[in-house]
């Protein structure tokens, strides 16, 4: 497995189990965690175990890690290397994987499924030749259709890095004029360039890691708190708004207040916008100010 990284479906299931168990039971021992696949996988033994460990650790930089201090073993996701993309590509591998074997027994799957968007398959080879001109550094050149301008324009771009927002996926780069963000399903005619740059992509990642979505030049950084219906709670608890999401505790039973520390972007306030009465922003002032104008004016309309 070491020699390709392919995964089958039995090692697929296993990795999502443990890191799964491990993440809602950190510093389980060894007996735990057998004892856990004894009831899931009756396959999975110490040694399974132990070469499980050792794969993610070497292949993909995950780290399963044993603390003495509490006598068990936990995930370390500070020292694992993008543990939560990691994560995502594991869930859409499983995934596959599944759909793969259950089409290959009966050809009726599909029609069980309802995927979420239309299917963007014209982007593949888009993904491909950008992931690659990322790995070997070197620059692009390509049309833009921009949505917004409606217009087409030539840029030239250092890719650092590919993020996906709303089933979308956006190379992030810079251009002569600073940090960009371009949609892959609206460039085209992309040229690899044959002069390599020195990548940015822990600066870039982390310009972008305080945001929303895609946009880190509205406002600078602040801190934002927010009052929901307490409905909301399991919701935002299970999928946060964002990674700086933490509880405040006010011991008011009706409501799950929240602090977010961000650039409150365009793409914030859809996500505000989206809940209507069953949340309030009560810091910063004017961003409340604004919310609250946006959905006069939104109240008008009818």
């Amino acid at each position: 497995m070491s020699e390709n990284q392919n995964l089958n479906l039995t090692q697929l299931r296993r990795i999502s189990l443990l890191l799964a168990y491990l993440k809602r039971n950190p510093y389980k021992t060894k007996q735990d965690i057998l004892n856990y696949f004894e009831d899931n996988d009756k396959g999975f033994n110490e040694r399974t175990f132990y070469r499980l460990k050792e794969t993610l650790a070497r292949d993909f930089g995950i780290e399963i890690v044993f603390d003495y201090n509490n006598d068990g073993y936990f995930f370390d996701e500070e020292k694992s290397t993008n543990p939560e993309s990691f994560l995502s590509l594991l869930e859409i591998l499983a995934t596959a994987e599944l759909f793969s074997t259950n089409l290959k027994e009966k050809n009726n799957a599909l029609s069980f499924v309802e995927f979420e968007n239309r299917a963007a398959i014209e982007t593949l080879p888009n993904f491909k030749t950008v992931l690659n001109a990322i790995q070997q550094q070197l620059p692009m050149t390509f049309n833009h259709h921009s949505f917004y301008h409606l217009k087409e324009e030539l840029y030239t771009l250092k890719p650092y890095f590919l993020k996906q927002y709303q089933n979308r996926w956006y190379i992030i780069g810079e251009t002569e004029k600073g940090y960009r963000t371009f949609g892959i399903d609206r460039i085209e005619n992309i040229t690899i360039g044959t002069k390599k740059f020195k990548p940015k992509t822990e600066e870039a990642k982390d310009k972008f890691s305080h945001v929303i979505g895609l946009n880190y030049v509205d406002h600078k950084m602040v801190k934002i708190l927010l009052s929901f219906h307490n409905s909301q709670k399991p919701y935002l608890e299970s999928l946060s708004l964002h990674t700086s999401q933490k509880e405040i505790i006010t011991g008011n039973e009706t409501t799950f207040d929240i602090e977010l520390r961000i650039h409150p972007n365009f793409e914030f306030r859809q996500q505000i916008l989206k809940y209507g009465s069953l949340v309030k922003v009560i810091e910063p002032k004017w961003l409340a100010k604004e919310i609250k104008e946006e959905l006069r004016k939104g109240f008008e309309n009818y």
